[in-house]
């Protein structure tokens, strides 16, 4: 019965839910994702590296279903910190009144990298920019859940480049217009 009870409720929600993306209207909300990896080198050292990355963001709508904005960037892992401030733009591909929509956004982040090192802390700006495809879910006018894919591309301190491509868990509020 509680199961049942449950299932109601879903189907409730989901058939009761459309999204703001008109004209407008304003985004708020952020993403996150978290990866684990372990490295062996030729010494045979193994390390394991723990990164964990949190983006707030903030977007208004020029057009309906289609967004610009700007976000934060934080990103710890092992001894780095990054710090950031972004642009990006979004566009939504299905119709406003969807329980869920497809997405489409493209960034670029302006970052510092921060690293605790022997000698003390050493600070090298750079950037990165990228794509993210996704889709969210809508619990009700205002509140969707988001889950992407995203394609992104760093330039790191002493020339290096990082080419990431990582999964992706959003959170937005959409606030209409009054």
């Amino acid at each position: 019965m509680r199961k049942l009870k449950l299932f109601l409720l879903i189907v409730f929600i989901y058939t009761n839910a459309s999204a703001q993306l008109t004209e407008g209207n304003w985004l708020v909300g952020g993403s996150g994702n978290y990866s684990s990896r372990n490295s062996k080198f030729d010494n045979e050292v193994e390390t394991k590296i723990n990164r964990i990355e949190i983006k707030p963001n903030m977007g208004y709508f020029i057009k309906d279903k289609l967004a610009i904005g700007a976000s934060l960037r934080f990103e710890h892992q092992q001894i780095f910190y990054t710090y950031g401030i972004g642009l990006f733009s979004r566009y939504y591909f299905l119709e406003q009144d969807r329980t869920f929509n497809l997405f489409a956004q493209a960034h670029f982040d302006f970052v510092d990298v921060v690293s605790d090192v022997e000698g003390g802390k050493r600070s090298r700006t750079s950037n990165y920019y990228g794509v993210r495809v996704g889709q969210v879910i809508f619990f009700n006018s205002v509140v969707g859940l988001e889950f992407a894919v995203e394609y992104e591309r760093g330039n790191l301190p002493d020339n290096g480049v990082a080419n990431n491509i990582k999964a992706v868990l959003g959170f937005q509020i959409h606030l209409e217009k009054k």
